[in-house]
């Protein structure tokens, strides 16, 4: 049985896209792999469409109904026109998707118009499981002459986001009136919910749709601008809007609700730039619009194709909606976006969803050139729409929005965590081959953002930034409204490293074999460096890295790019390789002495970096002595790779720890990202052993002491958004881990909101809210959720749930999840509420496991477990990380009384995970607090002799 690909967590907001933009990632939950069940024939490629007859032009009417008619509530009727060519001789059998309710006809007709007979015995057919319409004719079609299939069919709208395709959401309007509307999610393969088509990336065409709905429904958009209206019998209007351009039928979208409006609007450029949202939000979102401004302008200049070049009838709307099940997706001309990313105001946000934001609008813009112009040829491409979106909305943001500093938050959000997601045997490359639903969901994860952003980065600093800008622009010219694949990539970046001769510095250096190890190989290696110091030479080796110690390396040989500084002639600036190691061992020579090196400036690579003993001491003196002489990405490099050098066992507990020290003087808020979930991973494989768990907890308080007393407990003014964000960070991480502190000055804002009506400030809510419920009782509680039912800001709502997750009170959490039930918490959003509970207090797995068995059923259907996410799978998984072993032994008792739960499998499978992880931690916990108790003595020590020293200066 093959290994799904990955599913990726992250505090319930999934790195799994499922078909667009992730959410924003925290790894606050450690990724998880699910058994897939086997496709029932032999070949996967069975669920691929056969390329003989292929789609021209759609003309797409859809007859919406809302809650008029009693008999089909929320249904709607339509019909498709699809003009076809066969493109082989003797094809007798059309073959498209429709994953419709019903088909109730279906007719082929000629270039005359005159009805082609289909066979009499079976004229149509449905495969269910590959969604496939098989439409037989009697006699073959001619090639390459234009046939219209007309087809006829009725279904129903999903209710929520979570299962795609058309689907209904809610909202409240300014009038306290709830109001429902209607849209679409089509990305990766739902656009056979909406209407029947070949719904395959490689299948362009132009596509029209009319949609009628009850005239009350005023606010309706689609991808291109309206060309009219007309008045039906029954009180409803139909709209038409223009051709698209010539794309892939997931591109294809429209929305239709009572009071969404333009809530934000440039119109200095054509088409206006235009946000669409709730009619209560209008004037929230100018933020938002300031970014898509700006960004189109950038990428109208940077891939010298305007946006407005793209195609006459397209729009540039920004759509706000409530619900969403992804961040955002880039259906062109008319974007969606959860809301939680586009109302955004400085005084209800915090920092890290306003800083999220701007690359989510980068992200979505920059599909239009990559992605919707040009499109993967198949799933298995993937990582070239969503690795280019992924690097511009960091590197590209930069450029319009330079207060946010997005290049060096670039590690953390994507190298580092595709580094932790691509050092196991299971991992897959960039490049995969996909074919079932299940395995094409998984490729919307980490290596197809995360890491295909990195080896992007990375290609870019080895051909020159100029370079990579010239290999993008000759990509799109060469494959305008084209699928495209790999080797489409490599001709435009081979043709633009000839024109411009930029990698006359690596003679003998195969581009063309850099590019397909990256592409198409899984993993990474980690480089190891061995320097004598007498003579100064440096014996470089590099194997693939592997997370697992007891995993044994392979033969693959990583091209590697080579960048290096040393203390004595630090330079952190220039991150050109200066050489290109494409065997598996090399010598570099530098001049004798001792002194540190540091490989990887900056962490652009995408390895990892081991040093002889000698020179990690050098490294950490430096780093306990003159932390700043080390640059700060290069800090966090560090601290990444001894969690990681420990865990795979290249390095011992002692030793990493001690290295470690230096966090005790440090502030960035890049290096504590990487420690905090460096300590997290510890804590949760300790927790079962609450003492030491404290006595760690503490060790680890000491070293944050230092960054909370800097930061502080309120934003300065004029602080960076870094600094913000660092904040944020460490005080919801020192305030769990029980900082008196903390816990107080939190507490105190929360009392001053409750009882004296002081708002508190945005930027420090997370960790208000959640030591508020986790310190308060009941009247706390229902005041939060009180202000939870009244607030108008998605962002504040969330964070909200967060808090509320955090209580320790039975009664209390259990309301809590019972709320995730019920309509209030969006379907989008129950998964994330479910796994703030385990998060926000660590005991509160017991009364989350009697929700588990007291509401399955009812949690199977609320959290929507078809759904391509499949959250149940990651509540159960998430549940088991948190218990000990008599809580292991309940949850397997009662999941073997669930011989249906379709999520068995999983859950069984994070109970052997969990015990594993209790297994690790039994076995090391002594290591882990003999190495904090030494490190504390040599610091009393050192304290001590300082404070003699000093005394006896003052006798003399």
């Amino acid at each position: 049985m093959s290994k799904l690909l990955f599913v990726a967590l992250s505090f319930g907001l999934l790195a799994l896209a499922v078909g667009d933009q992730p959410l924003s990632s925290y790894r606050e939950f450690e990724e998880i792999e699910y058994e897939e069940v086997p496709a029932t024939r032999n070949d996967e490629r069975a669920y691929r469409l056969p390329t003989t007859v292929e789609p021209l032009d759609y003309d797409i009417y859809l007859d919406l109904f809302f809650g008029e008619r009693a008999d089909r509530p929320f249904s709607y009727d339509g019909s498709v026109d699809i003009v076809i060519q066969a493109k082989v001789e003797n094809v007798r059998q059309i073959v498209l998707h429709a994953n419709v309710d019903t088909i109730r006809d279906v007719k082929l007709k000629n270039l005359a118009g005159e009805e082609v007979n289909l066979n009499s015995q079976n004229p149509h057919e449905t495969e269910a499981l590959y969604h496939f319409l098989k439409v037989n004719v009697e006699n073959p079609l001619t090639p390459n002459v234009n046939y219209t299939l007309h087809i006829e069919y009725s279904s129903t709208m999903n209710e929520g986001p979570m299962k795609r395709g058309i689907w209904r959401g809610w909202y409240t309007d300014e009038n306290n009136v709830e109001r429902i509307y209607a849209t679409t999610h089509f990305q990766p393969y739902n656009a056979r919910q909406a209407f029947p088509c070949w719904d395959e990336p490689l299948f362009k065409a132009v596509f029209k749709v009319h949609i009628s709905r009850p005239s009350g429904y005023n606010g309706i958009f689609s991808n291109t601008r309206n060309t009219g209206y007309e008045t039906l019998p029954n009180d409803r209007v139909r709209t038409d809007f223009a051709a698209t351009p010539v794309m892939s039928s997931y591109l294809v979208t429209f929305l239709v609700s009572e009071t969404f409006t333009v809530i934000a609007e440039d119109t200095s450029f054509n088409p206006p730039i235009r946000i669409i949202g709730r009619s209560n939000t209008v004037g929230l979102a100018d933020h938002v619009l300031e970014l898509a401004v700006k960004m189109t302008e950038y990428f109208s200049n940077y891939f010298g194709i305007p946006y407005e070049k793209l195609h006459p009838n397209l729009l540039n709307d920004h759509v706000s909606s409530p619900d969403w099940a992804s961040a955002g997706t880039e259906n062109w001309g008319m974007v969606s976006y959860r809301e939680l990313y586009m109302i955004i105001d400085k005084n209800e946000t915090i920092m890290s969803n306003e800083h999220y934001a701007a690359t989510l609008v980068s992200h979505e813009l920059a599909h239009k050139w990559f992605g919707n112009l040009i499109t993967c040829y198949w799933w298995s491409n993937t990582w070239i729409n969503e690795g280019y979106a992924s690097y511009f909305g960091y590197m590209a943001t930069h450029a319009m929005f330079p207060e946010y500093e997005f290049p060096d938050h670039f590690n953390s959000r994507y190298l580092q965590t595709s580094l932790a997601f691509d050092s196991s045997i299971s991992t897959v490359p960039l490049n995969h081959e996909v074919n079932t639903p299940l395995q094409v969901t998984g490729h919307f994860g980490t290596i197809s953002y995360s890491k295909a952003a990195s080896f992007l980065r990375m290609t870019a600093n080895i051909m020159t930034l100029e370079t990579f800008q010239k290999s993008c622009k000759l990509f799109l010219l060469a494959n305008f409204y084209k699928p495209t694949n790999q080797f489409d990539l490599l001709q435009a970046m081979n043709e633009a490293i000839v024109e411009d001769n930029s990698l006359a510095n690596y003679p003998g250096f195969d581009f063309g074999e850099y590019y397909k190890i990256w592409v198409n190989e899984p993993g990474y290696p980690i480089l190891t460096v061995d320097i004598n110091y007498e003579t100064g030479q440096m014996e470089l080796k590099q194997e693939r890295f592997f997370l697992n110690p007891d995993q044994k390396t392979t033969d693959q040989v990583y091209p590697i790019p080579i960048t290096y500084t040393t203390s004595t002639n630090a330079d952190f600036s220039n991150l050109r390789p200066s050489q290109m190691m494409t065997t598996a061992s090399t010598t570099i020579e530098k001049p004798a002495g001792e002194e540190w090196v540091i490989f990887n400036i900056q962490q652009q690579g995408h390895y990892r970096v081991n040093y002889n003993h000698r020179n990690w001491e050098l490294i950490s003196d430096a780093l306990l002595n003159q932390p700043d002489s080390i640059h700060y990405l290069n800090r966090a490099q560090i601290v990444d790779d001894v969690f990681a050098l420990m865990r795979s066992e290249r390095m011992t507990i002692e030793f990493a720890l001690h290295i470690l020290k230096f966090l005790a003087k440090e502030t960035n808020h890049h290096v504590w990202d990487p420690a905090i979930s460096g300590f997290n991973w510890l804590r949760a494989r300790i927790r079962h052993l609450p003492e030491k768990q404290a006595e760690f907890d503490a060790h680890v308080l000491s070293l944050m002491e230092h960054a909370i007393t800097t930061l502080g407990f309120e934003p300065k003014e004029g602080e960076t958004p870094t600094v913000t964000m660092a904040r944020q960070s460490i005080l919801h991480f020192a305030c769990l881990l029980g900082h008196e502190k903390c816990v107080q000055e939190s507490w105190d804002r929360f009392y001053d909101w409750r009882v004296n009506g002081n708002s508190v400030n945005s930027r420090v809510r997370r960790n208000v809210y959640v030591t508020g419920m986790r310190e308060g009782d009941g009247e706390d509680f229902n005041f939060l959720l009180a202000k939870f039912r009244a607030s108008n800001y998605a962002n504040d709502q969330l964070e909200m749930l967060r808090g509320m997750g955090a209580t320790k009170d039975p009664e209390l959490l259990t309301r809590y999840l019972q709320l995730t039930l019920s309509k209030e918490v969006r379907s989008h959003d129950k998964l994330n509420s479910f796994n703030y509970a385990l998060l926000g207090n660590q005991e509160n797995y017991k009364t989350v496991m009697q929700f588990v068995k007291d509401n399955i059923n009812e949690i199977r259907t609320a959290y929507v477990e078809d759904s391509p996410a499949r959250p149940v799978h990651s509540a159960l998984s998430n549940l088991a990380g948190y218990m000990d072993e008599s809580a292991l032994e309940d949850y397997e008792a009662w999941l073997d009384t669930q011989s249906d739960l379709p999520q068995l499998a999983t859950a069984k499978g994070s109970i052997t995970s969990a015990r594993n992880n209790i297994s690790w931690g039994t076995a090391n916990v002594d290591k882990i607090l003999a190495a904090i108790r030494s490190s504390a003595t040599k610091t009393v020590t050192s304290l001590f002799m300082l404070v003699a020293m000093t005394v006896l200066l003052q006798v003399v």
